[in-house]
């Protein structure tokens, strides 16, 4: 009877439910075991002072003499929490997001969880992560089903070119030669380069009028389906500044292709919380 049939399609729903509720347990699970793995192994930053007062180009040293005054040490690790919007196709609808990211920087990496809310009842979790200079990107349907787990060489250079923009977090760690090095451009753009265990990427950091940066720009490789990805201009843009624990940092970030002469903004950040030299996730 219809009745019976009713009965059946409500357990069917409650079951694919309850998984999916336990699957996203063991997700959120998963990463805060990597993020406790990448905060134990941080080591301590360097002095800043004998940075600053260092050969470095013009527009960065008035930039993290104004950014970081009143620290002596290197920050050691990152943890924040973001809200913001997130389109999965560059012609597609923006989507909420909130996500959580922990740094080390020494050596320098990063785990990041953000969640994308689909519709009522249905969820994206993606965790990327930049490890020993190993990048990987994992996407999951509901915490269920497995949309992709992509590693190799073109992986490595976006997770790393991220790692470097997003180092407007935790300023300090420009000033760590043993991975950033600094190449001047001209009056208000510079050069960076990160290296980590062997790989190396570099992007250009341009600053504003207040000596702060304005964006990051670098060719990244950029995913185009099929398992295919082209080196694509990438630019990064940072805003809304504010101190927190003796720094000057973004929370506000943008992040876009710029593709046929048109800047195509795919990822919108609002920064919550943040916090530094912490020995735990959330």
């Amino acid at each position: 009877m219809w009745w019976a049939a009713l009965w059946v399609l409500v357990i069917a729903i409650g079951a694919v439910g309850f998984v999916a509720s336990a699957n996203s347990v063991r997700f959120a699970h998963r990463v805060t075991r990597e993020a406790e793995a990448l905060l134990a192994q941080a080591e301590t930053g360097p002095t800043v002072d004998d940075r600053l007062s260092s050969g470095l180009p013009l527009p960065v040293r008035r930039y993290l003499s104004k950014a970081v005054p009143s620290r002596e040490r290197g920050v050691r690790t990152v943890r924040l929490r973001h809200g913001g919007s997130f389109r999965p196709s560059l012609d597609g609808s923006w989507l909420p997001i909130r996500g959580e990211q922990y740094f080390a920087t020494s050596p320098p990496g990063f785990i990041w969880w953000g969640r994308v809310r689909m519709g009522p009842g249905m969820w994206i979790d993606a965790r990327d992560r930049s490890l020993a200079g190993s990048g990987n990107m994992l996407v999951s349907l509901e915490s269920t089903v497995t949309l992709a787990d992509s590693k190799g060489p073109q992986l490595d250079q976006g997770a790393l070119l991220r790692l470097l923009g997003e180092m407007a977090w935790f300023p300090t760690a420009l000033l760590d030669e043993r991975y950033v090095r600094w190449s001047p451009i001209d009056d208000r753009r510079a050069r960076a380069l990160l290296t980590v265990n062997g790989r190396e990427v570099s992007g250009v950091f341009a600053f504003g009028p207040d000596d702060l940066p304005t964006t990051f720009s670098a060719e990244r490789y950029r995913d185009v389906g099929k398992g295919q990805a082209i080196l694509t201009p990438f630019e990064g843009q940072s805003s809304d500044f504010r101190e927190v624990a003796g720094m000057l940092v973004p929370y506000s970030m943008v992040a876009a292709w710029r593709i046929d002469g048109r800047l195509i903004e795919y990822v919108r950040w609002s920064v919550e919380r943040i916090e530094y030299d912490v020995d735990a996730p959330f």
